[in-house]
């Protein structure tokens, strides 16, 4: 599946879920709460009825000695007045007449059938449509013990219910009994009920649509750049460097995907610069090995054609030539393998003073030979260190090249060292010309030159820089390059007293 689906179906997952648990916890909490009422409902109507049957029953002149039949014949005629929907709200008929006519002996009547419940033709008369809550044939009709049936379906006695005790002057004549619901809400209630239960549908619906088409529209939104950077990085593994990714505007995509697409322009202008630069230098390295190949080989030509003889001053030539041609080999060994891994170093102690005025002695004749000053400000007393003592000569000779190489004349090149802590500073700082502040970082990239004439007019490859700092980096430390004081480059080195 693609991104943008499995993204579509995971929101409307967690909406439909989110929708799924609010609307059972709305039905559940509406039912059992809906259920209350009812019972509280009910509770209030057997109330009413009791309240009828004490202020009916009160008014008889006289209080019979058995009140079972007067209840009973009250209990029917409640019942019918129930059935047309007065819930007992208005007293029945005979209580505003007459006391009624005492009822017909028991043997006309017929006797209870067991325990309490009336005869056939006296039991609870069929309900009208106006009794939608099944009231009447709820009503049980007890004795004053609460527990003697005397009318009613004697069934609804094992079911829960609640009772109210129908009290005349002061005595407790009767229990009215009321059994609750078992069975599914009907009528005004059930209409109630199912408009809750349409509209919390309704909603839900209309939740999960709009969720469907935003969950649509931010998988789109976030899997569009991402498929763009797709494309991109496939573009870029082909070998495509120039591919840019158009950047979203300000809070309109997230900021991980802006922060890819942003990953993915760098490391395309990386690769292209790495691309553009090893191209330059394979050119640049053809071209220096192809000047001394090319005077080698005249060289030998003159010679096998006769044109010059062979003798010392010859040899010597050719000898000269195939140095300069292993040197700039050697280079580019070093440099390459310092690319790949840093270059191994042999750590022993050394005494950097020792060092530092080994090179200032080397290199003082050819300063002076070039119309150069080269001074050494150097402290009496410097730490000792552990370095690798080849390495380290061979990165100062390559600094102290650089400045006798380009450095105007009459000039002076400053060689100078300080103890910072754990560290070691050299300096070797230099008079005009200088270098443009945006083309110091690029002295240590390989066979660079700021002024592409200078080294065929003073000699070297361009890779003494960039061993130098391969160098400085073996041992831990740094070489960067900034305006000197004196007007022209400074170096400045640092190398941990102990590289790790």
């Amino acid at each position: 599946m693609r991104l943008v689906h499995q993204l579509s179906l995971l929101l409307m997952a967690t909406v439909l879920a989110a929708v799924a648990a609010v609307a059972g916890l709305v039905v559940w909490n509406l039912r059992a709460g809906f259920s209350d009422y009812l019972q509280i409902q009910e509770g209030e109507h057997l109330t009413r009825l009791m309240e009828v049957a004490e202020r009916d029953l009160g008014r008889r002149a006289e209080l019979p000695q058995d009140w079972r039949p007067v209840l009973r014949e009250w209990l029917d005629t409640v019942r019918t007045t129930s059935a047309r929907g007065a819930f007992g709200d208005s007293p029945p008929p005979e209580a505003e007449g007459p006391p009624p006519p005492p009822p017909p002996p028991r043997e006309a009547r017929g006797a209870l059938e067991p325990e309490g419940r009336l005869p056939a033709a006296r039991r609870d008369p069929p309900l009208g449509r106006r009794d939608p809550a099944n009231f009447g044939p709820r009503v049980v009709l007890l004795g004053a013990d609460g527990v003697t049936p005397l009318a009613g379906r004697r069934e609804m006695l094992s079911r829960p219910g609640q009772t109210r005790a129908i009290k005349v002057r002061g005595q407790t004549v009767a229990v009215l009994r009321l059994t609750d619901r078992t069975g599914p809400v009907e009528g005004v209630d059930a209409s109630f009920l199912r408009r809750q239960y349409v509209g919390l549908a309704v909603v839900a619906a209309g939740v999960l649509l709009i969720a469907l088409v935003l969950a649509r529209w931010v998988a789109v939104r976030w899997a569009r750049p991402l498929a763009e950077a797709q494309v991109a990085a496939r573009r870029i593994a082909d070998g495509a460097f120039d591919v840019r990714l158009p950047l979203p505007r300000e809070g309109a995509s997230a900021s991980e995907i802006e922060g890819l697409q942003r990953d993915i322009n760098a490391m395309a202008a990386s690769l292209l610069r790495l691309e553009s630069s090893r191209q330059r230098w394979l050119a640049e390295l053809s071209h220096e090995l192809r000047t001394p190949l090319a005077v080698l080989r005249g060289e030998v030509e003159a010679l096998v054609d006769g044109i010059r003889p062979l003798d010392r001053p010859a040899l010597l030539s050719l000898q000269e030539e195939v140095k300069r041609l292993s040197r700039l080999v050697e280079d580019f060994h070093l440099l390459a393998t310092s690319e790949l891994r840093a270059l191994p170093c042999d750590l022993q102690p050394v005494q950097p003073l020792d060092l530092l005025r080994e090179a200032v002695e080397r290199f003082t004749p050819r300063a002076a030979a070039a119309g150069l000053v080269l001074e050494a400000l150097l402290p009496r007393v410097l730490p000792d260190v552990r370095w690798d003592a080849v390495r380290v000569s061979q990165l100062l000779a390559n600094l102290l090249e650089n400045s006798l190489r380009y450095t105007q004349a009459p000039g002076l090149i400053q060689l100078s060292a300080r103890a910072l802590r754990t560290v070691l500073e050299i300096r070797v700082q230099d008079t005009p010309p200088g270098v443009a502040a945006q083309d110091l970082e690029r002295l240590f990239d390989p066979l660079y030159r700021a002024d592409a004439s200078r080294s065929r007019e003073f000699g070297g490859s361009g890779l003494g820089l960039s061993i130098a700092r391969a160098i400085a980096r073996a041992h831990g430390g740094q070489l960067r390059a900034e305006s000197s004081s004196l007007g022209g480059l400074a170096m400045v080195l640092t190398l941990p007293l102990e590289p790790s």
